[in-house]
């Protein structure tokens, strides 16, 4: 597709003329922004899958700022994509409310102007077969008529035309909808991740992990900041499981070392 987006850390001085480096948060996964660093703008590549493009521009990816004005919006994507992350951030920039599906359901009311994003369907639901929280969410968006309403969900959670059928009772009457897809992190944004862990070289990164087989760590945000961080520990895991544990010691060590920094 055509989609480019970029994520950068804009360096700024304080009122004392310095530059400070951004600390990173290993609870989070994320940077720390103190004086002099604002935080990073944040834009994904998504494919629209409902309804189906009638056109050929439709079927490449398009950035998510892109379905702005759309007031309706299902996020969908893997585990660790960056489904939270994203709506977490464009929340932020436009002064929305970013709130869990069970925070939604448990929040007794919203302004009638409210944009809500709500996050992580999925987690709320009791299983696959679950209808009853979406009929819930139905309900309660009847009751509260947000002006705009995004609600992710993992993909192989989402029920596809079951659940957009449910969906499609106040989605029609509220100026409808689109489902979305977040793509898997192309070569431009695998870069922005990395240089928002400070890796020194991104694109030595890339072509390491894929001489050393490991690409498909590189599509997912989670995976990709996983392996930078165990990386920068000192060595190249060999294989997902590998990963996966190198990313927790060195959790619990940076966890044990900020702890004894604190006193506790």
């Amino acid at each position: 597709g055509n989609c480019q987006v970029f994520t950068v850390f804009v360096q700024t001085a304080n009122s004392a003329g310095r530059v400070s480096t951004p600390s990173f948060d290993p609870t989070t996964g994320e940077y720390l922004l103190g004086h002099g660093w604002r935080k990073p703008m944040t834009d994904r590549c998504v494919r629209q899958i409902f309804p189906e493009p009638t056109d050929e521009s439709g079927n490449r990816s398009r950035a998510f700022s892109d379905f702005a004005d759309v007031p309706n919006i299902v996020l969908l994507g893997d585990p660790g994509s960056g489904k939270s992350h994203l709506f977490r951030h464009f929340a932020g920039i436009t002064n929305s409310t970013f709130v869990t599906a069970r925070g939604f359901l448990n929040i007794p009311s919203f302004g009638s102007d409210a944009v809500l994003f709500i996050d992580g369907l999925d987690e709320k639901r009791a299983g696959r077969g679950d209808q009853n929280t979406i009929d819930e969410m139905i309900r309660k968006l009847f009751a509260s008529t947000p002006r705009k309403v995004r609600i992710s969900c993992r993909a192989q959670d989402w029920l596809g035309e079951t659940d957009l059928a449910a969906f499609q009772t106040y989605f029609n009457r509220h100026g409808g909808a689109v489902v979305l897809a977040l793509e898997p992190l192309s070569k431009d944004e695998q870069r922005a991740v990395l240089n928002a862990q400070m890796v020194d070289n991104a694109d030595a990164f890339l072509t390491e992990a894929t001489d050393r087989g490991l690409q498909d760590f590189l599509v997912n945000p989670q995976n990709l900041i996983m392996l930078a961080h165990v990386v920068a520990g000192g060595s190249w895991p060999t294989t997902r499981k590998e990963l996966y544990e190198s990313a927790t010691q060195l959790l619990l060590v940076e966890h044990n070392t900020t702890r004894s920094r604190s006193g506790d």
